[in-house]
C-alpha cells in the first residue's frame, strides 16, 4: 500500500488512540526527520456550518496557544494547520502507554506510584495555568507514563485560553463527562480549579481502578457529578486527603495548586494504614534512586531517612520539607570505582580491618565499616557516618533500560528546581552484575556543597538493588575507595 501523506510533509502510521473529538496518529515528519504524534480533528455530527467552522478555528487557536508550553511533564506542540477541510495537530510523540491503559492491564496503582504521578500532571498544570491555557480534558487516557521515565500530560486539544469560550449553538459540552468538574457540567465554567477537580478525578481512577462517578450512561454521570458526593475512596490511604480536598463539588472550598502539591508529597509517606503489600519504600528526600518497575506497577524508591541524621548531615539537609520535592536520581561512582565494581560478579575482596560483614535478612550481603549506625525502613536498610550516608533497597520487578529512565527523572527534576547549584557529572550504563546505570551530580543545602552517587543495578529477571552514597562534595574522593569496596563486595540474595 503506497504512503499516506498530510500536508505534503507528514507519512502517517498506525493510530494511537482515537475519542469524540478525534484520531491521533503516529506520523513521520519526513522535513525533520522525526516521528511525531498527528491529531486530525474530528467533529461530532450534530456540529455543522458554522459552529464547525468556528471550533475549528477555535482548536487551532487554542493549539497554538498551548504550543508555547514548555515542560518536561507537557506533551509539546510542534505546529497547527489546515488540510483539505480538516484541522490537524502536530505534537511531541511519546512512547509510552497512558494511565487508562495501565489500569485497565494492570489495575489500581499504589497510592505513592499514584502520587508520583500527581505531583507531574500537577507541575504541567500549573505550567498552563501560569501561561493562561486551562486543559479541560485531564484523565487518565490523556495522562502518558513514558518509557523514558517521564509523566507527561498531552492532548490540550479542548484547551481554553483565558478569555475564550468553546460554546456551541448545540449546547455540546467537550470532554470526557466522568472526568468533568461539577461547574462545568452545569454551567460551562472552565477555570484552573476545574482542571484540579479533573485531576482529583484522575488520581481517584488511578488509584481505585474506576472514576468516583461511574454510571450507566452519559447523563447519568453528568447528574451524580452535579449533585452527588463521589463513591468513596477504598484504596486511597495516604492520597485521601488528597482526594477529599480536590474532588469537592464547589470550587471554592476545592484545595488549590499549592495546597495540592503539599498533600502529594505527603502521600509519598506511606503509613501505618497501608497494608504492607502496598506499600512501596517512597519517601521525600534530597536524593532518591527511583527504579521504574515496569508501566502499572511501583516506584522503588531510595533515599536516607529522616531520623537521627549523622554528624554532618542535618535533618533538613538529608530530608526536605513537604513543599521540597522528592527526586529520582541514581547516580555513578567515579571511573575507577565504576570499573573496579565491576569485579562484584566474581571474586570477592578480602574482608579488611575495620569492616563488617553484613548479611541482611532478605538475603543479599555487604561489606560495611564498623561503627556506622544501622536503620531500616520498609524495604530500605541505611548505614550512617558523620557526614556520610549509604541506603540499598530492592525490588523484584526490575526496569531493563535504566539508563533512559534516569535521564527522563533528570530533565523532570531539573525542570523543578529541586537540586539548588545542580551540576550533573554523568548518566551512564556502568557493567555491574547483568545491567546497572549510574547518575551522579552535585548540589548546594544548607550553604554546603553536597555530592551523590546512586546505582541502579538489576541483579536476575526477577531481582534489582538500588545504591544511595552521599557525602559532602569536599569529601567525595576520600570517600570513593569506601564506595568501591561496597560494590565489590556486594552479594545478591540467591
Amino acid at each position: 500500500m503506497a504512503p499516506v501523506y498530510v500536508h505534503e510533509r507528514y507519512r502517517l502510521g498506525r493510530t494511537l488512540g482515537a475519542g469524540g473529538m478525534g484520531r491521533v496518529w503516529q506520523a513521520r515528519d519526513e522535513l525533520l526527520d522525526r516521528d511525531v504524534a498527528l491529531k486530525e480533528i474530528l467533529l461530532p455530527d450534530e456540529i455543522v456550518g458554522a459552529d464547525g467552522e468556528a471550533l475549528r478555528k477555535h482548536m487551532l487557536r487554542e493549539g497554538r496557544a498551548a504550543a508555547r508550553l514548555a515542560h518536561p511533564a507537557v506533551a509539546r506542540i510542534y505546529d497547527t494547520f489546515e488540510s483539505e477541510g480538516r484541522a490537524w495537530i502536530v505534537m511531541e510523540y511519546v512512547p509510552s502507554r497512558s494511565l487508562q491503559e495501565v489500569i485497565d492491564a494492570d489495575g489500581p496503582l499504589p497510592p505513592q506510584r499514584v502520587a508520583e504521578i500527581g505531583l507531574a500532571v500537577l507541575a504541567a498544570l500549573r505550567t498552563a495555568h501560569a501561561a493562561g491555557v486551562r486543559h479541560r480534558d485531564v484523565k487518565p487516557a490523556n495522562v502518558l507514563l513514558a518509557t523514558d521515565g517521564r509523566v507527561v500530560l498531552t492532548d490540550f486539544g479542548v484547551a481554553a485560553v483565558d478569555g475564550e469560550s468553546l460554546n456551541t449553538s448545540s449546547g455540546l459540552v467537550f470532554g470526557s463527562p466522568q472526568y468533568m468538574a461539577p461547574e462545568r457540567v452545569r454551567d460551562g465554567d472552565t477555570t484552573p480549579a476545574g482542571d484540579l477537580w479533573s485531576l482529583g478525578a484522575t488520581l481517584y481512577a488511578a488509584v481505585e481502578g474506576h472514576a468516583p462517578y461511574q454510571r450507566p450512561s452519559v447523563m447519568e454521570t453528568i447528574t451524580a457529578i452535579a449533585v452527588e458526593e463521589p463513591a468513596a475512596a477504598t484504596q486511597a490511604f495516604e492520597l485521601r486527603p488528597v482526594l477529599d480536598g480536590l474532588l469537592r463539588r464547589s470550587p471554592g472550598e476545592r484545595i488549590d495548586a499549592e495546597e495540592t502539591k503539599r498533600r502529594l508529597y505527603e502521600a509519598l509517606e506511606p503509613s501505618s494504614a497501608t497494608p504492607r503489600s502496598n506499600r512501596p519504600a517512597i519517601a521525600a528526600a534530597v536524593a532518591v534512586l527511583v527504579l521504574l518497575l515496569g508501566a502499572g506497577a511501583a516506584w522503588l524508591t531510595l533515599r536516607p531517612d529522616s531520623g537521627n541524621s549523622p554528624a554532618g548531615l542535618s535533618p533538613s539537609s538529608v530530608a526536605p520539607s513537604p513543599s521540597q520535592p522528592s527526586a529520582s536520581v541514581p547516580a555513578s561512582p567515579t571511573p575507577s570505582a565504576a570499573v573496579s565494581s565491576a569485579a562484584a560478579t566474581t571474586d570477592r575482596p578480602a574482608l579488611p580491618a575495620g569492616w563488617t560483614d553484613y548479611h541482611d535478612p532478605t538475603g543479599f550481603s555487604v561489606y560495611v565499616p564498623k561503627g556506622w549506625t544501622r536503620s531500616k525502613e520498609g524495604s530500605i536498610v541505611y548505614f550512617r557516618a558523620p557526614g556520610r550516608v549509604l541506603g540499598i533497597d530492592q525490588t523484584d520487578k526490575p526496569q531493563w533500560d535504566p539508563v533512559a529512565d534516569w535521564r527522563g527523572k533528570a530533565n523532570y527534576r531539573k525542570s523543578n528546581g529541586d537540586f539548588p547549584g545542580y551540576r550533573e557529572i554523568h548518566i551512564r550504563e556502568v557493567k555491574y552484575f547483568l545491567k546497572a546505570a549510574d547518575w551522579e551530580f552535585t548540589f548546594n543545602r544548607s550553604g554546603v556543597r553536597q555530592h551523590v552517587n546512586n546505582r541502579g543495578v538489576v541483579t536476575s529477571k526477577h531481582q534489582a538493588y538500588g545504591f544511595y552514597w552521599q557525602t559532602t562534595d569536599a569529601g567525595w574522593k576520600a570517600a570513593q575507595p569506601d564506595l568501591t569496596l561496597v560494590f565489590d563486595s556486594f552479594r545478591p540474595a540467591t
